[in-house]
């Protein structure tokens, strides 16, 4: 009987402590979208809150992420096939440059949907994102379908493809 107790707590004990050192469940499909302030490029500031109505692809980025360099030609056309069927995609760059860098990088790189800028990563931390790039398509009542960390050339723009014909 004793033995029978010390096997419980045992098994209890190690159940705590696997359980305690489970990393917490990241914001993601099914959660409702925080409403983040938008600080863009062009100087207007806009809620997320403000997009409601419209799907909404949230693109977190940086000018030094080579995978976000390979993946801002598929998001411009992205955002080209998408802009006028109530579709925004708005990117969000994490870079703690100056925003002259950030601008000259839009820039060049073409793009012509709305970048919004997070130096202080209030943005990053509310999404909870670690990795870059990382992905959000948020429906017309702001809830979060899709989370997308990474970029797969094969499958991220499909991805995006069909949640969005899902969202609309």
């Amino acid at each position: 009987m004793q033995r029978a107790v010390i096997y419980v707590l045992i098994v209890l004990i190690a159940g705590l402590v696997i359980y305690a050192f489970q990393p917490p469940k990241q914001i993601g499909e099914g959660d409702s979208a925080p409403n983040i302030t938008l600080n863009l490029l062009d100087g207007e500031t806009k809620s997320l809150a403000d997009y409601r109505g419209k799907v909404v692809v949230l693109d977190f980025w940086a000018t030094w992420c080579a995978p976000c360099r390979f993946a801002m030609p598929k998001m411009i056309e992205f955002y080209n096939r998408h802009r006028h069927q109530n579709v925004e995609v708005i990117g969000v760059a994490v870079d703690v440059t100056s925003r002259v860098e950030i601008e000259q990088f839009v820039r060049e790189m073409g793009v012509n949907y709305p970048i919004a800028v997070d130096s202080e990563a209030k943005a990053k931390g509310a999404y909870e994102v670690r990795s870059l790039p990382t992905l959000f398509i948020i429906d017309k009542e702001g809830n979060i379908l899709l989370r997308l960390e990474g970029y797969d050339p094969q499958n991220t723009i499909q991805a995006l493809e069909d949640t969005v014909k899902r969202a609309l």
